[in-house]
């Protein structure tokens, strides 16, 4: 990233300056634009929280493209007041190719959880009391970024207690949808009747997993759209919709067998763990690209379904002017698994404190991959750099001689 803005300062400095009439054009000289490419993964800077959380997230799509496709849904509504609707999963069937999808996400959910809950026995896991930091040592660090009740007087340092393993991987909650096409939000006087679940395995369930727990409606035909309004023919006409639990047999078998298998070591159940964690983010991806996903633009608040709830319980930047209701826009895949980063320890084994002075040459990784580095799982090639493997730690008194 330095690399592109160094090149584009450059060439910026050659065209605007006299001499540029004698100086071949950026075409003709020797230089690799692709090494510098932001989205090379060699280039991966630490990443930082937003420094002010009043400012609305930014838009993954951008706001033209919305408007575009917010006049081209209206003309059809126009031109087709009652139409039926044939894209999945709009129209309340499940999409054929994303089913196989949802079944190895939600498998991946379940083995990424068992094997954080056995590598926490080896590698410890700490948890700020009063802010929501999380390291991965023997000991806590002693950076000072406390953001809790209370950090002024203690100058941000942090008070650590033993961590557990739902602290290692952030799985938001929101509201379960019985029926995603005819009833795709919650009001506010349902809060307390509708069950809130994980956003990974309400994706699953609305992608194609049946749980007899929380059940969901299957349909046969797709539904109309008349006027805008979602219409089920299938209920006028007493037809009735199977809600299959097939699967929920076929989830049980898997965890006997699961549990029959010969323990592992640390090693093995580490790679395991963090190949679980990549197939799961791969599959989440796959699933948002058809299932839509919202999140508030002011706090971490997320919903899976075709549109946002209406419950009002918003308390980040202007509730007071939303009456308390989200600002809803489509989410990404940081809402929906959070990565949750943390200081990466080098050398765990000789249980050195991360120094608040030093903080600036330490790197960063996923607390997930950071865990099963620990426990014995090779270093993943995308976070090589985010880690700053290739930076030499000075010494305490060396701080002030380091450019």
């Amino acid at each position: 990233m330095q690399r592109r803005k160094l090149v584009q300062i450059s060439v910026f400095v050659i065209r605007k300056s006299h001499f540029s009439s004698s100086i071949k054009p950026l075409t003709n000289l020797d230089v690799d634009v692709s090494v510098v490419d932001d989205d090379d993964p060699l280039y991966a800077d630490v990443p930082r929280p937003r420094k002010d959380k009043s400012e609305r997230k930014p838009y993954p799509t951008p706001m033209k493209e919305l408007i575009r496709r917010a006049k081209e849904e209206k003309e059809l509504r126009k031109l087709q007041p009652c139409r039926v609707l044939e894209d999945p999963p709009d129209n309340g069937l499940l999409v054929p190719e994303l089913v196989d999808v949802a079944h190895c996400v939600h498998r991946c959910r379940n083995s990424l959880l068992s094997g954080l809950s056995k590598i926490i026995h080896h590698v410890p896991v700490h948890r700020c009391r009063l802010c929501s930091e999380v390291h991965i040592g023997k000991e806590g660090h002693e950076i000072r970024t406390c953001t809790g009740p209370g950090s002024g007087s203690r100058s941000a340092t942090h008070v650590w207690k033993r961590g557990r393993a739902s602290d290692v991987v952030l799985f938001p909650k929101c509201f379960h949808l019985y029926d995603r096409a005819v009833k795709p939000r919650v009001i506010h006087d349902e809060r307390f009747t509708v069950p809130k679940i994980s956003a990974v395995l309400e994706l699953c369930i609305q992608a194609g997993v049946d749980l007899e727990k929380f059940p969901s409606k299957r349909r046969s035909k797709p539904v109309y759209s008349i006027e805008g309004r979602i219409v089920d023919f299938e209920e006028v006409n007493g037809e009735n919709s199977e809600i299959a639990v097939t699967s929920t047999t076929t989830l049980l078998h898997e965890d006997d067998f699961c549990k029959e298998e010969k323990k592992k070591s640390l090693k093995e159940l580490s790679i395991e763990t963090m190949e679980s964690w990549f197939e799961m983010v791969s599959g989440v991806r796959k699933l948002m690209e058809r299932y839509k996903v919202w999140t508030c633009g002011y706090c971490p608040e997320i919903q899976v379904g075709p549109k946002g709830h209406k419950v009002r319980m918003c308390k980040a930047t202007k509730h007071q002017m939303r009456d308390g209701m989200h600002a809803w826009q489509e989410a990404t895949i940081d809402d929906v698994v959070g990565p949750n980063y943390v200081w990466h320890v080098r050398d765990p084994i000789d249980g050195s404190v991360l120094d608040n002075s030093l903080k600036r040459f330490y790197g960063k990784a996923p607390a997930v991959v950071e865990m099963c580095v620990q426990g014995g799982a090779p270093i993943p090639d995308q976070y090589k750099s985010m880690m700053r493997l290739d930076v030499v730690y000075p010494q305490r008194d060396e701080v002030d001689l380091v450019a």
